[in-house]
Protein backbone atom coordinates (compact mmCIF):
# COMPACT_ATOMS: atom_id res chain seq x y z
CA UNK A 1 0.00 0.00 0.00
CA UNK A 2 2.76 2.53 0.65
CA UNK A 3 4.46 2.01 -2.24
CA UNK A 4 1.56 2.61 -4.48
CA UNK A 5 0.98 5.69 -2.84
CA UNK A 6 4.66 7.11 -3.44
CA UNK A 7 4.30 5.75 -6.95
CA UNK A 8 0.86 7.81 -7.15
CA UNK A 9 2.93 11.37 -5.63
CA UNK A 10 5.96 10.87 -7.60
CA UNK A 11 3.32 10.48 -10.61
CA UNK A 12 1.10 13.71 -9.72
CA UNK A 13 5.08 15.43 -9.09
CA UNK A 14 6.19 14.66 -12.69
CA UNK A 15 3.03 15.38 -14.64
CA UNK A 16 2.77 18.72 -12.36
CA UNK A 17 6.12 19.26 -13.56
CA UNK A 18 5.57 18.53 -17.30
CA UNK A 19 2.45 21.08 -17.44
CA UNK A 20 4.85 24.10 -16.57
CA UNK A 21 6.27 23.68 -20.14
CA UNK A 22 9.60 25.18 -19.12
CA UNK A 23 13.47 23.61 -20.01
CA UNK A 24 14.85 25.74 -17.44
CA UNK A 25 18.28 26.03 -16.39
CA UNK A 26 19.15 23.20 -14.64
CA UNK A 27 21.41 25.14 -11.67
CA UNK A 28 21.68 21.94 -9.52
CA UNK A 29 22.75 20.06 -12.35
CA UNK A 30 24.87 22.87 -14.13
CA UNK A 31 27.05 23.03 -10.21
CA UNK A 32 27.43 19.47 -9.76
CA UNK A 33 28.99 19.41 -13.35
CA UNK A 34 31.28 22.52 -11.96
CA UNK A 35 32.01 20.83 -9.33
CA UNK A 36 33.57 17.52 -11.70
CA UNK A 37 35.11 19.86 -13.93
CA UNK A 38 36.91 21.38 -11.05
CA UNK A 39 38.10 18.46 -9.55
CA UNK A 40 40.90 17.58 -11.91
CA UNK A 41 42.75 18.87 -14.54
CA UNK A 42 43.02 15.16 -16.21
CA UNK A 43 39.98 13.79 -18.16
CA UNK A 44 40.39 10.49 -16.90
CA UNK A 45 40.26 12.15 -13.19
CA UNK A 46 37.21 13.79 -14.34
CA UNK A 47 35.67 10.74 -15.94
CA UNK A 48 36.65 8.64 -12.66
CA UNK A 49 34.58 11.67 -10.82
CA UNK A 50 31.49 11.76 -13.28
CA UNK A 51 31.39 7.88 -13.01
CA UNK A 52 31.37 7.61 -9.00
CA UNK A 53 28.96 10.68 -9.23
CA UNK A 54 26.70 8.77 -11.26
CA UNK A 55 26.83 5.75 -9.64
CA UNK A 56 26.17 7.30 -5.94
CA UNK A 57 23.24 8.88 -7.83
CA UNK A 58 24.42 12.72 -7.47
CA UNK A 59 23.98 13.48 -11.09
CA UNK A 60 20.54 11.63 -11.05
CA UNK A 61 19.12 13.20 -7.94
CA UNK A 62 20.08 16.88 -9.26
CA UNK A 63 18.81 16.43 -12.74
CA UNK A 64 14.86 14.92 -10.76
CA UNK A 65 15.66 17.81 -8.43
CA UNK A 66 15.98 20.20 -10.97
CA UNK A 67 12.80 18.78 -13.57
CA UNK A 68 10.40 18.38 -10.58
CA UNK A 69 11.41 21.51 -8.13
CA UNK A 70 13.77 24.33 -9.20
CA UNK A 71 13.34 24.25 -13.02
CA UNK A 72 9.02 24.33 -11.80
CA UNK A 73 10.00 27.53 -9.61
CA UNK A 74 11.92 29.43 -12.39
CA UNK A 75 8.87 29.38 -14.26
CA UNK A 76 6.42 30.52 -12.42
CA UNK A 77 8.83 33.05 -10.90
CA UNK A 78 11.65 33.93 -13.80
CA UNK A 79 14.52 33.28 -11.81
CA UNK A 80 15.87 29.98 -11.01
CA UNK A 81 16.75 29.89 -7.45
CA UNK A 82 20.20 27.72 -7.68
CA UNK A 83 21.70 29.93 -9.57
CA UNK A 84 19.56 33.12 -9.74
CA UNK A 85 19.20 33.50 -13.52
CA UNK A 86 16.72 34.24 -15.43
CA UNK A 87 14.28 31.81 -17.34
CA UNK A 88 15.68 30.52 -20.68
CA UNK A 89 12.06 30.58 -21.78
CA UNK A 90 11.15 34.29 -23.58
CA UNK A 91 8.09 35.55 -21.43
CA UNK A 92 5.60 36.30 -24.57
CA UNK A 93 6.33 36.76 -28.50
CA UNK A 94 3.95 37.21 -31.38
CA UNK A 95 5.10 38.54 -34.56
CA UNK A 96 2.29 39.42 -37.89
CA UNK A 97 2.57 41.24 -41.34
CA UNK A 98 0.36 44.12 -41.76
CA UNK A 99 -1.70 44.49 -45.33
CA UNK A 100 1.39 46.33 -46.25
CA UNK A 101 3.93 44.22 -45.65
CA UNK A 102 5.34 45.32 -42.40
CA UNK A 103 6.69 42.72 -39.98
CA UNK A 104 5.87 43.52 -36.58
CA UNK A 105 7.02 41.48 -33.80
CA UNK A 106 6.98 41.79 -29.94
CA UNK A 107 8.63 39.91 -27.50
CA UNK A 108 7.53 40.73 -23.55
CA UNK A 109 11.26 40.37 -21.33
CA UNK A 110 11.34 39.18 -17.60
CA UNK A 111 11.10 42.77 -16.35
CA UNK A 112 7.92 43.38 -18.14
CA UNK A 113 8.59 45.73 -20.77
CA UNK A 114 8.35 44.88 -24.40
CA UNK A 115 10.51 44.92 -27.45
CA UNK A 116 8.46 45.78 -31.09
CA UNK A 117 10.80 45.55 -33.70
CA UNK A 118 9.38 47.11 -36.83
CA UNK A 119 10.52 45.73 -40.52
CA UNK A 120 8.63 48.05 -43.16
CA UNK A 121 8.49 45.78 -47.06
CA UNK A 122 11.32 48.31 -48.06
CA UNK A 123 13.64 46.93 -45.74
CA UNK A 124 13.43 50.15 -42.82
CA UNK A 125 13.61 48.72 -39.48
CA UNK A 126 12.76 50.70 -36.61
CA UNK A 127 13.19 48.87 -32.69
CA UNK A 128 12.09 50.36 -29.28
CA UNK A 129 11.20 49.23 -25.72
CA UNK A 130 8.09 49.23 -23.91
CA UNK A 131 7.86 49.98 -20.38
CA UNK A 132 4.84 50.75 -18.09
CA UNK A 133 5.68 53.50 -15.59
CA UNK A 134 3.43 55.07 -12.92
CA UNK A 135 2.91 57.58 -15.75
CA UNK A 136 1.90 55.43 -18.16
CA UNK A 137 4.15 54.20 -20.62
CA UNK A 138 7.36 55.11 -22.19
CA UNK A 139 9.08 53.88 -25.70
CA UNK A 140 12.95 53.78 -25.45
CA UNK A 141 15.28 53.53 -28.36
CA UNK A 142 18.02 51.16 -28.79
CA UNK A 143 20.19 52.86 -26.95
CA UNK A 144 17.70 53.38 -23.96
CA UNK A 145 17.07 57.30 -24.86
CA UNK A 146 13.32 57.46 -23.96
CA UNK A 147 11.09 58.34 -27.80
CA UNK A 148 8.22 59.27 -26.13
CA UNK A 149 6.12 59.01 -22.79
CA UNK A 150 2.20 59.05 -22.20
CA UNK A 151 3.40 61.74 -19.60
CA UNK A 152 4.35 63.83 -22.70
CA UNK A 153 1.03 63.79 -24.39
CA UNK A 154 -1.25 66.16 -23.34
CA UNK A 155 -4.69 64.84 -22.02
CA UNK A 156 -6.64 66.76 -24.14
CA UNK A 157 -5.03 64.93 -27.24
CA UNK A 158 -5.53 61.55 -25.83
CA UNK A 159 -9.46 62.61 -24.60
CA UNK A 160 -10.88 61.63 -28.24
CA UNK A 161 -9.06 58.11 -28.10
CA UNK A 162 -10.91 57.30 -24.52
Amino acid sequence: MKSRLSILVISVLLILSMGTGCIGNFGLSGKVRKFNLETSQDRWGREIVFVVLYVIPVYPFAGLLDILVFNSIEFWTGTNPINGSASVTPIAMDEWTTEDGTKVTMQGLPDNSINVNVVRANGDTRFFNLTRTDEGVTARDEAGNVIVSAADLPMDALEGHL
